[in-house]
């Protein structure tokens, strides 16, 4: 009996690079008397990524990278490894004449102590390459 013919490969489906693969960036800003009428607008190279009222986040799907986030009075720099979420608080701190907002890295459980208290907003269409 012959031997029956070995099949011819199957192309297999092509996997991510881990360039390729993405993670998230939460941002958030806490409800709180201080700053009550003021917005928490973050940006990307120019660009509104989404305004911040209290109690209110947004999550943003990146590539993994890179990002500098500003606002008119602060910035910060979020390194986001593929499959990793980030979380940026937006806190309004007293300022001449306004509230200015200050932005910073926190962990996950400093998001999740009020995250039942938030409501979701969408972030801006914004084409971003992996950097």
């Amino acid at each position: 009996m012959a031997a029956a013919p070995i099949p011819a490969a199957t192309a297999q489906e092509p996997q991510p690079t881990p360039a390729q693969a993405g993670g998230k960036i939460v941002m958030f800003r806490v409800g709180s008397i201080m700053g009550a009428g003021v917005g928490c607008p973050l940006r990307y190279k120019g660009q509104e990524v989404v305004e911040l009222g209290r109690n209110k986040f947004a999550e943003w799907p990146v590539p993994a990278g890179s990002y500098i986030l500003t606002n008119k009075t602060a910035s910060v720099e979020v390194n986001v490894m593929p499959g990793q979420t980030k979380y940026v608080r937006c806190t309004i701190k007293p300022g001449f004449m306004s509230g200015r907002a200050d932005l910073q890295i926190v962990d996950a459980e400093t998001f999740a102590q009020h995250q039942d208290e938030y409501e979701r907003k969408e972030v801006a269409a914004i084409a971003v390459a992996a950097n």
